[in-house]
């Protein structure tokens, strides 16, 4: 005689089984014949755009039914227009995607205007690569260094688009005591590069993983033309920032130290993307695995090796758990961010 707790258990397998089966169909029926809406937040051209594009075109066969997938960029305001956009206005049944920029979670503590959103309520999917948020500098200054910088007359103008672009030459003007002007006003890192070859601005700071692949032939370029990574946020494993000087070690001021580690944060989780809230659970468990298994398919990485990108898997579950570690910033580190992002 079988034993009947044996037979229960094995009697719930089954059932799991059945209904985890049935689950995928569903998934399945519903995707099959759509067409998922894949919105970045950035201009075409940048590293945001690369990434975005690379993964869109391996996910579509990786979720259940295969739909379509057809990328849109939506840029503008360190990429709060997009986001803004995916959480108010799109539909929450699975068929819209969105690539955000984690940045985004710290300007949500401080009460940025703008933030329409709250990112505790996104579908986090995962993150496909960190930052690691690096300043550089055109030869043609006569300054190669951070100790040159700090000692600059006149200043040296700095391009400036969103979140990453905007803050780091703020941290570096206001926390390390750099010599930097900051210019506004481009809508991204392919219009900053634009403008130093047309010498409107002679540096900007931007993740090390993008400036690698984005702007190649300028850190390879000789005489004046040449662009100098000077200062890094920390890559030890990357040959040309080893030996940099790091932003932490040249912050003197508690708070600011504070600040500034609590807004590197969210750079661990710099490629992330996101759903709308409310989308069914199914369909957001089926997504997730889809994009666990894009960044695990050899056309993906075979794909991404050729482009250079860099790939660094984060989970979605990974990424809540550091969106809730930036939301308990203290007040004396969250007083001074607030100062440095309302900074002209």
């Amino acid at each position: 005689m079988r034993h009947p707790f044996r037979l229960t258990a094995a009697l719930c397998f089954l059932l799991c089984v059945g209904l985890a089966a049935t689950a995928s169909a569903d998934v399945a029926e519903f995707y099959k014949g759509k067409t998922i809406r894949f919105i970045l937040g950035s201009s075409p051209g940048g590293g945001f755009d690369t990434y975005g594009r690379t993964i869109a075109r391996t996910l579509t066969k990786h979720i259940p039914g295969n739909p379509k997938i057809i990328v849109q960029n939506m840029p503008g305001a360190g990429f709060a227009i997009a986001m803004n956009y995916v959480y108010n206005v799109a539909k929450r049944d699975g068929t819209v995607i969105g690539a955000t920029n984690s940045g985004l979670v710290m300007k949500q503590v401080l009460g940025e205007k703008g933030i329409q959103f709250d990112n505790a309520k996104f579908g986090w999917l995962g993150s496909a690569g960190k930052a690691t948020p690096t300043c550089m500098i055109m030869s043609r200054t006569g300054v190669s260094d951070l100790k040159g910088l700090m000692s600059a007359s006149p200043p040296v103008n700095f391009g400036s688009a969103g979140t990453l672009t905007r803050d780091t030459p703020l941290i570096l003007r206001d926390f390390v005591g750099a010599k930097v002007n900051v210019v506004r006003g481009y809508t991204g890192t392919a219009q900053i590069r634009a403008a130093v070859g047309r010498k409107e601005v002679d540096g900007y700071c931007s993740s090390w993983e993008s400036v690698r692949i984005q702007a190649t032939e300028m850190l390879k370029g000789k005489d004046g033309d040449r662009l100098i990574p000077f200062l890094t946020s920390g890559d030890k494993d990357e040959p040309v920032l080893k030996d940099l000087p790091l932003f932490a070690d040249h912050i003197k001021n508690a708070d600011e130290r504070a600040a500034y580690e609590a807004w590197l944060a969210p750079y661990k989780f710099f490629r992330a993307y996101v759903t709308p809230p409310g989308i069914p659970p199914d369909r957001l468990k089926a997504l997730h695995t889809a994009f666990k298994n894009t960044l695990d398919d050899p056309e993906f990485q075979s794909a991404s090796r050729k482009i250079g990108i860099e790939i660094s898997y984060l989970s979605g579950q990974d990424i809540q758990d550091l969106v809730k570690q930036v939301f308990s910033i203290g007040p004396g580190a969250e007083a001074r961010l607030k100062e440095l992002v309302g900074a002209k």
